[in-house]
This record gives structure tokens, sequence and C-alpha cells, in this order.
């Protein structure tokens, strides 16, 4: 019996991983179409940037086109509300049941949309509708062949997504789990490995192998500069409290605007700076040339300053696009003043200017995200430096705890909030989500039967060390068992809540 058993589970795990491999390579090479035009309209930026100073007719001709560009963004999001924004409260939503959305729909207005958002010169990361992207493609082949369960699929094809974006599968495995599945069981493992890895083959196939941030990174901080590491997390903590507060404040203030305006805005922002300061233009990928060590530290903090108001109007806007890739980079500026500032008041030395500025960046993440392991592995996959472990995680953890302090939501569970549980399910229909009884949950030594759980769930399958346990009412949980649980579809959003305060 116990080989059968066994060669059974073999065979699952063969078919998990074929599955994983056909949703990366699928929907990682959509990302990747996805992100080379995204690459050509950020050249062709810069190339109208250069023309305007020569010729004003351009820059007329640019704002004409921008005014294009508005109109047919304004209809895309009027005809599918949920490609506005990000990208990643959409599939957390979806996988959590609070949502359900035509993928084949979705995929195609987001990936014109982003581009188009692009196109525009607003203050957007790739990544969010990377995501996105990847989610509806793998939702639209999983559908259509019936593959895997749909939450399996849109986390997958989310993994895909951003490793594609960033050549970064790592990250993508540990924020699709971190974030959007919020479970680390083996089934979900396999699966979204195999598809992160397989995206990035891909990207890495097409764009090379360079690290995204190409700092000049050599040897680790002394420990002597430790007190500033620390300093560093308070103030990167308190700026991701600020972005998220005034993030948040500036998408309620664009609400009571008319649809027009909310767009109009930063698109008319947009021409202003392609000719007084294209360099703010897009994710930010321009201003990267700036954060340098013979850099004014005056001029970054006014760089730092327009950037994070571009951004907030930008993404206020509704238009299709995230934040990863913006708030990476306003991270970065914040590593750079601030260790420009200790240079000038000779507290550290030259060499360690490009080690502050990416701790800053994974720290920033942190703050703003709540996402601290994410944060660590991106900066290390992003840079191809891995000499800083125990200074990145010692900054992330204060800019973490900081904002913890202040109460400040994680960014994608206060943009979540606004999704209301889907209606006119039918009460019968059920489906299956799988959990784990997390260290220094409640249910830990309680039999099931003595756990009052919510109306509408049933533990069918429990799972310790791989080996499959009889759900009896008798049986005693313990930290790490991995619960199948199956909730009335109608009931989902709320019956998730109820669950969590009692596994976690």
């Amino acid at each position: 019996m116990s080989v059968v058993i066994k060669e059974s589970k073999e065979r699952l795990d063969v078919r998990l991983l074929v599955s994983g491999i056909i949703i990366g390579l699928t929907s990682g090479l959509v990302v990747v179409v996805y992100r080379y035009l995204l690459a050509k309209i950020e050249e062709l930026i810069a190339f109208i940037a250069d023309l305007v100073h020569k010729d004003l007719m351009v820059l007329l001709l640019y704002a004409l086109v921008l005014l294009i560009v508005g109109l047919i963004l304004h209809y895309f999001i009027k005809k599918e509300k949920l490609i506005s924004g990000s990208g990643i409260p959409q599939v957390e939503a979806e996988i959590s049941g609070l949502i359900t959305s035509d993928h084949p729909k979705v995929l195609v207005y987001k990936f014109f949309g982003g581009i188009l958002s692009a196109l525009a010169g607003l203050s957007l990361g790739r990544e969010g509708p990377s995501i996105q992207i990847g989610a509806m493609v793998s939702g639209t082949i999983g559908k259509k062949f019936k593959i895997l369960d749909k939450d399996l699929l849109l986390t997958s094809g989310a993994a895909s997504g951003l490793a594609a974006a960033f050549s970064a599968p790592l990250s993508a495995v540990l924020f699709s789990l971190e974030e959007l599945h919020r479970n680390f069981n083996t089934k979900v493992l396999i699966v979204v490995m195999a598809s992160a890895v397989s995206a990035d083959f891909i990207a890495s196939y097409i764009f090379g192998m360079q690290a995204t941030f190409d700092f000049m990174i050599s040897g680790t901080i002394a420990l002597k500069y430790y007190p500033y590491v620390l300093i560093l997390g308070i103030i990167t903590g308190l700026i991701g409290v600020f972005y998220n507060n005034v993030t948040l404040l500036t998408q309620r203030l664009f609400l009571r605007l008319p649809s027009y305006l909310r767009l109009g805005i930063p698109l008319c922002l947009a021409i202003v700076l392609l000719y007084g300061a294209p360099m703010l233009l897009g994710g930010g990928h321009h201003l990267l040339a700036y954060i340098t060590i013979d850099s004014s530290i005056w001029l970054l903090i006014v760089l730092l300053a327009m950037k994070l108001i571009f951004s907030f109007v930008s993404f206020a806007s509704g238009a299709p696009g995230g934040i990863f890739f913006p708030l990476l980079v306003n991270g970065a500026l914040v590593g750079a003043i601030f260790a420009l500032i200790l240079i000038e008041l000779g507290l550290i030395d030259t060499s360690t200017f490009y080690h502050f500025v990416t701790l800053a960046m994974a720290a920033y993440f942190t703050a703003i995200v709540r996402a601290p392991i994410t944060g660590i592995i991106l900066i290390f996959e992003m840079t191809g430096n891995i000499t800083n472990l125990l200074p990145l995680i010692l900054c992330s953890i204060i800019a973490y705890l900081v904002a913890d302090l202040l109460r400040c939501k994680p960014i994608y569970e206060s943009l979540l909030e606004r999704y209301e549980v889907k209606e006119g399910t039918e009460a019968y229909e059920v489906k299956t989500i799988t959990l784990c009884v997390e260290y220094g949950s409640k249910a830990i030594g309680k039999a099931i039967k003595d756990i009052k759980w919510p109306k509408g769930a049933q533990i069918v399958k429990v799972e310790r060390h791989g080996k499959e346990i009889i759900a009896s009412g008798d049986l005693i949980l313990a930290s790490s068992d991995m619960l199948d649980i199956n909730v009335d579809i109608a009931l989902e959003a709320k019956i998730r809540e109820e669950l969590d305060s009692i596994l976690r």
C-alpha cells in the first residue's frame, strides 16, 4: 500500500511540475513581449525629449498624442474596471474569493492599457500589470485545458509575470506566496517555482543576465557603520508610512474628481516634465543615472520630491500601472541622500555609498508592502549582490517595526479593501482551500471538535509532515499542519477572514 501511495504522489508531483512549466512559458512569453514594448517606449520618450528642446512643435504634437492616449485609457477603464491601477490587489481579491474576472478580457485591456500608460510617461511600474497579465494568461489557459484549480493557476501565473518582469524568479515565488496566496504548502510551491523559473528562462534569454540595478558594490558594510543602518531603517520606515498614507489620500481625493480629470492631471504634468525634467517620466530608469557619489544632495532631494508627487497623481489616476519600480527608485534616492549626508559629515567612507542605496531600497519596500523576505531577496536579484545580508535584514526589520508601530497597513492590504464580496453566488457551491496552522496559532494543541469553525467551512483533510491524516473531531492540531477546507463560495471572503484569526 505504501508503494502505491508513493508512486501516486510522484505522478502528482510530475503533473504539477509540467503544469507549472506550461504556465510559466505561456505567461512569461506574454509578459516578456509586454516588457520589451515598454523598454522601446522608454527609448522613444527619451528621443522625443531630446527633440522637444530643438523644436517646440514636437511638444505640441506630443500633447495631442497624450490627449488621444487619455481618451483611449478612459475608454479602457470604463469598459473593464479591473485593469485600473496596479493589478496586484485585483489578483489577490480573486484568489481570496472577493471578485471574479473575465480573464481574456482583462488580459487584453490590461496589456494595451499598460502600453498606453507607458507611452504617456506616467510614473508607474511594469510589475503590477505583469503580475495581473501573467495571472490572466494562466487563468485563461487553465480554464480552457482544465489544469489545476483557479487559486493555484492565478498564483503561479502571477509569479511567472513578476519573474519575467524583473528577471527575479525567487522574489516572484516569495511575493506570490507571501502576499497573494499566503500559503507555503508543497503543492503550491512546486507549481509556483516551476512557473517562475520557466518565465525567468525566457526573460533571461531575451534580455540577458545583467542586473536591473547595476550598482558598483564591493565588500560589505563595516560593523562600525551599523548604527547608521538602524537610523536608515527608521527613516525609510517613516517615509514608507508617509508614502502609504499619501497614496491612499490622493486616491480618495481623485475619486471626487470627474473621470476625465483623474487622467488629465498626470497627463498634463507629463507634458511639463517632458520639457523640464524628462528623467522623472516613466518608472524611473533614467533617474538611476543621477544616483552617483558625485550627485548634489539638493538635486536628489528635489528629484525625490518631484518623483513622489508625480507617482502619487499617476497612481491615483487609475491608469494601468504598478508602484514597485517607482518605489524602489524612490528608495534608492532616499539611500543616496542619506549616504551623501553621512559622507559630507565624514561619518562613513565613500566606498559604502551604494551599500546604503540598496539598504534603503529593501527597507523602503518593506515599510510599504510589509513583505520583508521578498524585499531582501528582490534587492539581491536586482543588484546581483549578496554581500550585505545582515545589514539588509537589520534595516528592513527596523523599517517594518516603525511602520507597524505607527499602525500603517501594508499598501496592498489597503488597496484590497476597495473590493466587496461578490453577490449572487449560489449557496450550495463550494471550493476547497488549503491553509496552514501557523506557529503561535490558538488552534495548536486543540482538537478539531473543540474549535469554533466559521459557518460554511468544513475540514476535509489534514496533512502533517507530508502524510495525510483523517480529519476526525478528536484530532489534535499541530503547528505546520496543512488543512484542506471546503468553503461556501458565497461566504468565502468572510470565512477566510475568520479562518485567518484561528490559524494565524
